[in-house]
């Protein structure tokens, strides 16, 4: 069978090249794009893991993989895969799959930087195609490179990721191989970088750096309409100046629109190089380019017919014709403010030049307009591109290869580059034709002069090839101008060069010829030149010509007598200035003319050539011996810039003329001063970039062999009498200045010596330096003030000169004599100029060699440990210290950088630079070329790092230098070896000393990691930091177990154990909050080093011994935090450490003062309990999860392993296992907590909260306790549940008593830090749970508390004046209890199905109390919205194991009615208003019931199949809670279930007892009240006495009293007879009821009272006849004093009202219509009570506002509203009476204004109506309606429709005379002045508060299919089946908790049902 074969190292990198997801064993899925890594082959698979987990490994086929190569890192600990790529590649690649994930987030969280992040990935995309696509050329593969990592680098910071450090090239640097030092500056570099380019908005401009620049210009195309060839002439043109400063570059184009040479098409390419930065700063450069046509004088039209047989004119008889000029400002793009490509093209219009105008004004007309328009230009011009490069030729060939080499033109800048090499030898002459002026002549009209240029020697002979137009032109032997037509002042401004060689310039001069050019071709060839004129390019003293302008003089040729090989015109004067005025000269044919001028203008760049006379007279010294000394004396004289130009040749004639006699010292002196002056010149600032040329002149041209011992004479001379009176301070101080180039000379020329005489003298040479260095230190000796600028010169130029005396001097003597210069410096004398000698030395070649380090180390880091202790000069130390930090302080406030405010405040320079030396011999002891450092690190590790460790300590952490410093220290530890580690804990003189280090050290590291030097994204070198504190921890472990074990030390151990658990827990090595890139790279790199220092901080705790018991319980915490680390390891190691703690508290003696060995000698001392450790464990648990620590893994591994450890233990198993326990509860609760703490779902929070409370009541942990009571009390205040924090803090207050004493730390609370005494902190408790119960409308709860604080007032504390304040405010409860308007809240039922919930919602039940007029639909959707996975089950039967075992959540959601208590069911039978037993309804209630009506066929009744009530059935559900709502929560868990089922007699007895018991109640509360309002009674009288629509009690006769039915159910006989009780005692309530609404009402509602006293006559008398005749106790003696009642208000509200009612519309609109037929008969019946639901008011006009209000509560129309037995006569008949049972009282004005605002809660516009039209009574008129919410089977009716019979004879119901009827065709309403919000928000709506008496339907046979059965009375007689609600073994929601108690026994829970204490009457 074929094996599994491993890969090919470079085949295993593969890429997912399609989705594979095959389910099936071993297989792993792959996503497309996805990397792998691959193992092994076997066939068609392969075996590997997928880069994204690495955990799992598996196989895939080999067709869904691209193998790429590869490449095998095995460097680190583990292998590393990467594909073969460039690294820049490879880091986007990485850097991209990062950015993706954060890209989606910031998507999915609408973070602001998601686009910019977009296009920072796209730009990366692009970069690395071009990279990948391997086509770049070098110099743009470098610009792309750069341009990807600064946008890495810049998202980065963006996404807030690590920074990555480069190097100078842009890789990223390996830490590994980098020194400490050289990580942390370039940390810094990276940081400068990065704000740079964040904070600019624009790319800054380029700093110039090099010397030389060039700029590009590329010619594109040349578009122009030409009839002839042209010469283009570009050039850069200054036009402040005026004038052109480089060459031009020449191209010829064609008449036909080509290159004349074709060959070059797309090759035009200049270079205009020699650019300095003075060039690139000029005001204003324009590109020019000069359009010359070459041809005949005038332009002909060409007849292309005959143009072949048109003979051409040869090129030399061409004429050069003005044509026209482009000119482009480039001011931008040459200093750098534009950039611009090869590859982006400009266009350059062009001008052509009018009639008689010249090319210079032509520009001149282009400059004055600067934008010429298309009129002007007509399309025609130059396209080209450019581009501004820096460095020289050479750099530029370098890095744009592509630009510059090839066939490539050069144009030179017209005069000297900033620096002159000494190879670029140049001797050029620009020469400018300026103008001229030319008499007639005997010509008619002006001349065309032509002037031709020739070089001709002193023999007439021409030099051939000297002159060139520019670049890209061949060399010429003669230049001819422009012709100007017919232009007697010609004004050329033409610019050639003459190029003379150097040994014929001297005998050279420039002839000028001057021809005129005919148009006439015949005459032209006859023309002779007319004048000529001459000069000589070198004057009289040996000078070259001047540059300036010469006025040359022109002389008249005579043709027959002028001979051209005549010579003799070189001895006429040649410039205007060398005749006088009217001097007439002739000779030989040549005659002056007066009145014709020619004006040149010269322009020499020369190496080799000068104008200055002086210098001269130095360069040909030897010529002139005599005037030596002179020449000398005026070279320091002579202007710097002429000679630089000549700095070699001045420097070889200084040179020859010290040689000249060595014998002789005549000129030493002077020749050295000239020396001192020249190397000055070049030292300064202005000719600083000429030190190269002098260090090349030393290099390579210097060859004075014999030039040393001169030199080193008499330096040595000018240091040996530096302290005399008489020596010349100024000229020891340039001597000093300029040390560095006198010993290069020096050992240059001693070099060139001993080449030539192998050797020779080399002893006395040696001698002779070795001397002058000792006078130099005898210099450093001096204290006056004339010597203190010559030390400072010496000590900060003598570092340079140690390359060269290296070369000749032994190494170790110079480290000698070096240290013998610093060491006889005086202490305080140049102390920065010291150090930054010491610097200069690190940073030389000295430093390199180790047997130099051991001399100079010892006095380096002496003078550093100096600086860095000293506290007397303020330059360090405290004052230091103190000034760092004003500055830090001062920098804040100024926001201005740290450095700039410490350059103003006088910064220490000496302790920067201290730190700047170490951290410079730190990163040069890193490198591996330098030889053995073991001693180095030695020595600095015994004399500075003390040093640095105290100065990290106490400097401030926003000190500049802090984070170097920590650098140095963590280097130096880096550095040390484990032999140094020993031989520094040696050092330690006395045990006291050691002890002190390892506090300091300990501190430190602690401090480093805990608030760390270093930016957090400065991930390279947190990393490195802690791998170096890791490795010094390690060493010092042993220390510390070998030095204070014996001696314990406790401080030592445990700074050390708090250190090492600081160092561990700290965020930047928690590696899973890590991305998985960088958790790779680092385990790669450093592993994980939480779990090695846990190791260590195992080993340690176990080395203890006796005395850990000092560690418990202090310990507990930070072992704690460390064993909360999610590492696997790491857990199972430290665990077991607090099985030891347990074991050493139980142990410990009880006794103070006893140790752990005596308690093993007398066991009946042992503590035996660990309590302490037990409290502590809790304490910090509960922080430390909270905060983020822990989850369910070491939850079960510390219940494992705690577990094991404990179980067989003899003496603690028992506190063991149930501590543990504990613990592994607590956990549970807190990890529940932990997970929804950041919920948006505040109601989780809650429970987890009380789950907590629970938890802490149990284990009586009152301190947790209050903890999570006010966490619990701030939540609820979140969410305004005013009442439910009031229960909450009623928690707190049970904790505490009524005394004075002090309150223990455990009962403290932080909502009242002042409260110090259990009364304090009760009543102001109390006055909180007041105030909350107050807001929560629970005035009631608030009167309870009211009434213990005046206990408290009147018998204890007799504090009058806060108990009349408490009457008060109990006065306004009870004002508000009966005046003001509480929604009734609903409750609600929700169920959780399936283990997607939390386990605390897992197959539970709730009763939520509802907010506000909250009702189900508005209920459903809160609860949904906080559940957006649920799923809402559309019915009411219990789910099955499928869904209760489901992963998914399911959600049911119905109403509940509250039952009242038993012992509150007796207040309803009493005259009792209202108001106060509307809260009893729903409040403190525990249990609860729905009904669920279903339809179940009596097999016995086939006859009874159309009758609804014989079938119908009710099965209804009971509820109870643990605790009573309200409570500390807004609801609770169901504890029970017991489910009932009703038969349909059941039923009707319920209903018609619910139906006796509501008219009852409405009897009595009106005869309590006669100001309630009369509709109530009048709907409800006339709904059961004339039941239209139902039927009335016929169904019931029809379904349960025929005989059928009686013989079919025997058993049934008793309840029939009630039944039929209930019917018959129905009539006298109704009499009551009858005879008190004839009473009460007013004469408007006359005919209606008619008519339901003729019905209720009718009822009667059947009744009666059928069931008997019954009695009430509801007995009228007297009649009411309706007269009285009525007689002040309608005098008082009548007087406004208008009884017309014409508008008022009640009848049903069609759609309405719709939605009554709709309904079931049961809900018909319900809805009878709802009539006056929202009744109108009338306004002071007299009609009826209508509802401004269309939502979905409101959209019913009033007639809707009515009982189903109401006629639309009966509705007008109440509209019409009820302007007379209305009161108009007043309400206080507070109270209308919170009914205001409660309208605008509601988002309703109530528009205000006049005081004296209120609709409403009293507060307390009840109209008692309850909204139907139908529990059914199913959500969606089926029931059909009405039929249309009933319908019709609905609608066919004539309505009374007294309204007129008006019908719309929407929703009828009722017009009224204000505008009345829905049923629910209306001031005068009381249907949430309404009485479920009132809301039972009339007591007649109806239909009740979905009717809402909730507050109807039980049967105890009908048998019951009970239920129990699902629930989960594992996690039960425990009810609130009870408050913790003292002792140990469990708390008591609170009685359920609480008894009511009414309040009574004050």
């Amino acid at each position: 069978m074929q094996q599994w074969i491993p890969v090919k190292e470079k085949d295993r990198y593969g890429i997912a090249i399609h989705n594979y997801h095959e389910e099936k064993p071993f297989r792993i899925k792959l996503n497309i794009g996805e990397s792998v890594h691959i193992l092994k082959e076997h066939g068609e698979w392969f075996f590997g893991y997928s880069t994204k987990n690495k955990d799992v490994r598996g196989i895939f086929p080999k067709t869904f993989i691209h193998v790429r190569e590869c490449v095998i890192d095995k460097s680190g600990p583990v292998e590393v895969v990467q594909l073969k790529q460039p690294q820049i590649v490879q880091e986007i690649t990485t850097v991209l799959r990062e950015w993706g994930h954060i890209w989606k987030h910031l998507y999915i969280t609408h973070d602001e930087n998601f686009k910019e992040i977009e296009h920072k990935i796209y730009d990366l995309l692009r970069l690395r195609s071009k990279i990948l696509s391997g086509t770049l050329p070098v110099d743009e593969l470098k610009e792309i490179k750069q341009l990807a990592t600064s946008k890495i680098d810049m998202g980065n910071k963006l996404l807030d990721l690590d920074m990555v450090v480069r190097d100078k090239q842009g890789s990223i640097l390996d830490a590994e191989y980098t020194s400490t030092i050289q990580l942390y500056q370039q940390h810094e570099v990276a940081t400068e970088r990065i704000k740079k380019n964040s904070s600019a908005s624009e790319r800054p401009p380029k700093t110039v750096t090099h010397y030389s620049h060039i700029f590009y210009v590329s010619v594109r195309n040349f578009v122009c309409k030409m009839n002839e060839d042209a010469e283009l002439l570009m050039t850069l043109f200054d036009t402040k100046e005026n004038r052109a400063f480089t060459e031009n570059y020449v191209v010829r184009w064609t008449k036909e629109g080509l290159l004349r040479d074709i060959d070059q098409l797309h090759n035009l390419r200049v270079l205009f190089t020699d650019l300095g930065s003075r060039d690139l700063s000029r005001e204003k450069v324009y590109l020019v380019c000069y359009v010359v046509r070459v041809g005949a004088m005038e332009v002909r039209d060409i007849d292309h017919r005959r143009s072949s047989h048109i003979p051409k004119k040869p090129p030399g008889d061409a004429m050069r014709r003005p044509f026209g000029v482009a000119a482009m400002d480039i001011t931008l793009y040459i200093n750098g403010r534009f950039e611009s490509d090869e590859d982006k093209q400009h266009f350059i219009p062009f001008l052509q030049c009018c009639d008689r105008d010249n090319l210079d004004g032509t520009l001149r007309r282009i400059l004055t307009v600067k934008d010429l328009t298309q009129r002007e230009h007509k399309g025609q011009g130059l396209w080209i591109s450019l581009r501004l490069l820096h460095g020289d030729l050479k750099q530029a060939r370098e890095e744009y290869p592509h630009l510059v080499l090839g066939n490539v033109a050069i144009a030179r800048k017209m005069g000297f580059p900033e620096v002159i090499l000494p190879g670029d030898v140049r001797n050029d002459l620009y020469l400018t034709l300026v103008n001229g002026e030319f008499s007639k002549g005997n010509k008619t009209a002006d001349k065309n002069v032509e002037v031709t240029v020739r070089v001709c020697t002193e023999t007439g002979q021409v030099l051939s090839d000297v002159i060139t137009l520019g670049g890209g032109m061949e060399t010429l032997s003669e230049y001819r101008s422009v012709i100007y037509y017919h232009e007697d002042k010609p004004r050329w401004y033409e610019i050639f060069k003459v190029a003379v060689p150097i040994e014929e310039f001297k005998a050279s001069h420039l002839k000028f010829t001057f021809k005129h050019r005919s148009s006439n071709e015949t005459k032209d060839k006859t023309e002779k030149p007319f004048a000529m004129s001459y000069v000589k390019l070198m004057q009289e003293d040996g000078t070259t010509l001047r540059d300036t302008q010469h006025n040359l003089l022109v002389y008249k040729i005579d043709q027959k007598k002028f001979d051209d090989t005549d010579m003799n015109y070189l001895k006429l004067p040649s410039v205007r200035h060398d005749i006088s005025d009217g001097q007439k000269i002739n000779q030989n044919g040549l005659h002056l003319s007066s009145k014709d001028t020619f004006v040149i203008q010269t322009n020499v760049c020369s190496t080799k050539l000068t104008q200055n006379v002086d210098l001269l007279g130095l360069l040909n010294w030897s010529s002139h011996p005599e005037r030596l000394h002179a020449s000398l004396e005026a070279l320091m004289k002579v202007d710097g810039e002429e000679v630089v130009k000549f700095l070699q040749d001045v420097l070889d004639a200084l040179f020859n003329i010290l040689m000249h006699d060595p014998e002789s010292n005549e000129y030493d002196q002077m020749v050295f001063e000239c020396l001192l002056f020249i190397i000055g010149l070049v030292s300064d600032l202005k000719y600083q970039h000429f030190q190269p040329v002098l260090d090349l002149y030393i290099q390579e041209s210097f060859s004075a062999t014999l030039a040393y011992n001169k030199l080193i004479t008499v330096l040595k001379f000018h240091i040996d009498n530096a302290n005399l009176p008489d020596q010349d301070k100024d000229l020891l101080f340039r001597t000093m200045k300029s040390l560095q180039y006198i010993i290069r000379f020096i050992v240059q020329s001693r070099k060139l010596f001993s080449e030539i005489n192998d050797g020779k003298d080399q002893e006395e040479f040696e001698m002779s330096l070795k001397q002058l260095l000792q006078s130099c230190t005898s210099l450093m000796c001096y204290t006056t003030d004339g010597t203190l600028l010559a030390q400072g010169a010496c000590l900060k130029y003598l570092p340079y000169t140690i390359p060269d005396i290296l070369s000749v001097f032994d190494a170790v003597h110079l480290s000698e004599l070096l240290t013998e210069i610093i060491n006889k410096l005086p202490q305080n004398r140049l102390p920065t100029q010291k150090l930054m000698t010491i610097n200069d030395i690190v940073h030389s070649d000295l430093f390199l060699i180790s047997d130099c380090r051991a001399v100079l180390l010892p006095v380096v880091t002496a003078h550093v440990k100096e600086l860095l202790e000293v506290k007397d000069e303020g330059r360090a130390g405290v004052t230091y210290r103190n000034k760092t930090k004003s500055d830090a302080k001062l920098a804040k406030m100024l926001g201005a950088s740290r450095q700039k405010i410490s350059t103003h405040r006088g910064l220490s320079e000496e302790i920067e630079l201290s730190v700047k030396i170490l951290s410079d011999i730190m990163d040069l002891l890193f490198r591996s070329d330098i030889g053995s450092t073991v001693h180095d690190i030695s020595g600095i590790m015994l004399n500075v790092l003390r040093t640095v460790i105290q100065t990290t300590i106490s400097m401030d952490r926003e000190s500049p230098l802090v984070g170097n410093l920590v650098a140095v220290m963590i280097s130096i530890f880096r550095q040390m070896r484990p032999h140094h580690f020993v031989e520094y804990i040696k050092h330690f003189v006395t045990r006291t000393d050691l002890l002190d280090f390892l506090m300091e050290i300990l501190l430190v590291f602690k401090d480093l990691v805990s608030r760390p030097v270093y930016p957090k994204d400065w991930s390279e070198m947190i990393m490195l930091q802690n791998s170096v504190i890791l490795k010094s921890l390690r060493f010092f472990s042993h220390t510390i177990r070998e030095y204070c074990t014996e001696n314990f030390e406790h401080q030592a151990w445990n700074n050390f154990f708090h250190c090492a658990v600081t160092f561990l827990t700290q965020p930047s090595l928690q590696l899973e909050t890590f991305s998985q890139n960088k958790r790779s790279r680092v385990i790669s790199r450093y592993k994980d080093m939480r779990r090695e220092m846990s190791f260590e901080i195992r080993i340690m705790w176990f080395s203890l011994g006796q005395h850990k018991i000092h560690f418990v319980p202090g310990l507990v915490g930070q072992f704690l935090e460390m064993t909360l680390i999610p590492e696997t390891e790491l857990r199972r190691a430290t665990i077991p450490i607090f099985f030891d703690m347990m074991q050493c508290e139980f142990y410990s003696s009880r006794v103070t003062g006893e140790s752990f060995g005596d308690t093993k000698r007398d066991s009946s001392h042992i503590k035996a309990n660990f309590s302490e450790f037990e409290n502590e464990m809790i304490a910090k648990l509960d922080i430390l999860v909270e905060g983020g620590r822990g989850d369910e893994h070491y939850k079960d591994m510390f219940y494992e392993i705690m577990n094991q450890l404990c179980e067989p233990h003899a003496t603690m198993r028992e506190q063991g296992v149930k501590f543990v326990k504990t613990v592994t509860r607590l956990m549970e609760r807190l990890l529940e907590y932990r997970s929804i703490i950041t919920d948006e779902n505040k109601e989780n929070r809650m429970s987890c909260t009380v789950n907590l409370l629970d938890f802490y009541s149990e284990i009586n942990r009152k301190e947790m306790y209050i903890r999570y009571v006010n966490k619990l009390c701030d939540l609820h205040l979140e969410c305004d549940n005013y009442t439910e924090a009031a229960y909450t803090l009623k928690l707190h207050s049970k904790l505490l008593n009524w005394s004075a004493d002090t309150l223990p730390p455990l009962l403290k609370s932080i909502r009242y830090p002042r409260c110090q005494t259990h009364r304090e902190l009760k009543e102001a408790l109390y006055y909180s749970i007041i105030h909350y119960f107050d807001k929560g409308k629970m005035w009631e709860c608030a009167l309870t508390v009211c009434k213990e604080l005046v206990k408290q007032y009147e018998e204890e504390t007799f504090d009058y004046q806060q108990l009349g304040n408490l009457h008060r405010r109990m006065s306004e409860f009870y004002d508000k209890i009966m005046k003001q308007i509480r929604p009734e809240p609903e409750y609600f039922r929700v169920a959780y199905y399936g283990r997607g919930f939390p386990a605390f919602l897992q197959n539970k039940v709730f009763i939520y109390r509802g907010k506000e007029y909250e009702r189900l639909s508005d209920f459903s959707n809160r609860t949904l919205n906080q559940l957006p996975n649920a799923e809402l089950m559309n019915k009411l039967t219990p789910p099955g194991e499928e869904i209760l075992e489901s992963p998914h959540q399911y959600v049911q959601i119905n109403k509940v009615d509250p039952v009242m208590d038993d012992k509150r069911q007796r207040l309803s039978g009493k005259p009792i208003n209202d108001q106060i037993l509307k809260y009893y309804r729903v409040n403190d209630v525990q249990i609860f019931r729905f009904s669920r009506p279903f339809h179940q066929k009596d097999p016995t009744m086939p006859n009874d199949a159309d009758n609804e009530f014989a079938s119908l059935w009710i099965e209804r559900t009971v509820l109870v809670t643990s605790y009573s709502l309200p409570g500390i929560l807004r609801w609770f868990p169901v504890t029970s279930t017991e489910k009932h089922l009703l038969s349909p007699l059941h039923n009707a007895i319920e209903t018609m007892e619910a139906a006796n018991k509501s008219l009852r109640d409405l009897i009595i509360a009106h005869r309590s009240d006669p100001s309630l309002q009369l509709n109530p009674l009048t709907m409800k009288l006339n709904g059961i006495v004339d039941p239209a629509v139902m039927g009335g009690i016929n169904n019931y006769e029809k379904a349960f009293f025929s005989e059928e039915y009686i013989t079919a159910h025997p058993n049934d006989e008793i309840l029939i007879q009630k039944l039929k009780d209930l019917i018959a005692s129905q009539i006298p309530l109704l009499e009551a009821g009858v005879i008190l609404h004839r009473q009460r009402a007013p004469s408007s509602l006359g005919p209606l009272h008619e008519h339901i006293e003729e019905s209720f006559s009718k009822m009667r008398s059947e009744i009666e006849a059928k069931y008997g005749k019954k009695t009430s106790d509801l007995k009228f003696d007297s009649p009411f004093p309706v007269t009285m009642r009525y007689h002040g208000h309608l005098n008082n509200s009548h007087s406004n009202v208008d009884h017309r009612l014409s508008e008022a519309s009640l009848t049903s609109s069609e759609g309405s219509r719709s939605r009554v037929s709709s309904l079931t008969r049961s809900q018909v019946a319900t809805l009878k009570n709802l009539a006056t639901f929202n009744f109108p008011a009338i306004n002071s006009s007299g009609t009826l506002g209508r509802s401004a209000n269309t939502g979905h509560q409101n959209s019913k129309s009033h007639s809707s509203l009515l009982p189903s037995g109401t006629t639309s006569r009966t509705a007008a008949l109440i509209a019409r009476t009820s302007t007379g049972t209305l009161k108009g009282n007043k309400r206080d004005k507070s109270s209308k204004d919170k009914r205001r605002s409660r309208k605008s809660d509601q988002g309703l516009t109530v528009a205000q109506s006049p005081p004296n039209t209120q609709w409403y009574t009293t507060e307390s008129i009840e109209i008692p309606t309850t909204p139907v919410f139908e529990l059914r089977q199913e959500l969606t009716p089926k029931r059909p429709l009405r039929s249309e019979i009933e319908r019709e004879r609905r609608l066919s119901r004539t309505s009374s005379g007294h309204f007129s009827i008006k019908s719309s065709p929407s929703t009828s309403t009722l017009r009224f002045n204000g505008t009345i919000p829905g049923n629910r928000d209306s001031i005068g709506t009381t249907d949430s508060t309404a009485s479920e008496e009132d809301a039972i339907p009339p007591p007649l046979p109806q239909k009740v299919r979905e009717a809402d059965y909730c507050n109807l009375p039980g049967d105890t007689d009908v048998p019951c089946e009970s239920t129990q609600p699902p629930s989960t073994p594992k996690v039960r929601t425990k009810p609130p908790p009870p408050e913790p108690v003292e002792d140990s026994r469990p708390p008591t829970p609170p009685p359920k049902r609480p008894p009511l204490k009414p309040p009574t009457a004050s």
